[in-house]
């Protein structure tokens, strides 16, 4: 079961304990906040020894939306970037100390983890699961393209996409690519053919089985290599 707690910044957040962590992983969600689906893949995260906390992104808003895709458009434009960022700021704070700490996250949890991968120092790896790659426009609340911040990442990358995702299209995955290459760090992206967005949740129309199995997989095939 997952224990409760607030940053003194007001950020909430859900924590799930390992036995004996070997790290921990920070894991941002989707766009329609905690869900039973983050919550399995936090507990089966702390399976394998991962101390696992769960930001609240939606705590000064109120509930994360719950409509169709005008409602969430609308919310994700209000959703600030530099809030988000230290959400994920915060709740690092509770996770082990002196052990690696990596960032994780789905759509726009999984940006969000690139992100600040991006900005904030002794992150040990950021693994993004179809996270945006461009923004269509630039506001007060979303003032930089995200790809403007990689020059600051300075650990581990891992990225899965949908060839089909309308949210991360094929062409802008591969400008990431591209840019994530120019980088002294190690990366890997992979794109999973014919697939669209939100492959990873078994509660959403999108979501395949099969490519979860093998990208949540790699995924932990990274977090073990990049702690050592």
């Amino acid at each position: 079961m997952p224990t409760l707690h607030a940053a003194p910044s007001g950020t909430r957040v859900e924590r799930y304990d390992a036995q004996a962590p070997r790290g921990g992983v920070v894991l941002v969600s989707e766009v329609f906040g905690i869900d039973e689906a983050l919550r399995d893949y936090a507990a089966r995260l702390a399976q394998e020894g991962w101390t696992v906390v769960l930001p609240d992104l939606w705590w000064r808003s109120g509930p994360p939306p719950a409509g169709g895709p005008e409602a969430v458009k609308d919310a994700l434009a209000r959703l600030a970037d530099h809030e988000a960022l230290a959400d994920v700021a915060a709740a690092r704070s509770f996770l082990p100390t002196g052990l690696p700490q990596f960032l994780m996250g789905f759509c726009v949890g999984g940006l969000y983890a690139r992100m600040a991968a991006c900005v904030l120092p002794g992150v040990a790896g950021v693994v993004e699961f179809y996270g945006r790659v461009v923004y269509p426009t630039l506001s007060p609340a979303k003032p930089t393209q995200p790809l403007d911040l990689l020059p600051g990442l300075r650990c581990p990358y891992q990225g899965h996409y949908g060839s089909l995702d309308p949210v991360a299209p094929a062409a802008h995955v591969a400008e990431l690519e591209r840019r994530l290459a120019a980088r002294s760090v190690a990366s890997q992206v992979f794109l999973y053919p014919g697939l669209g967005h939100a492959f990873m949740n078994p509660g959403r129309p999108t979501w395949e089985p099969e490519a979860a199995c093998t990208a949540w997989g790699r995924a932990l095939t990274f977090l073990e290599q990049v702690a050592g």
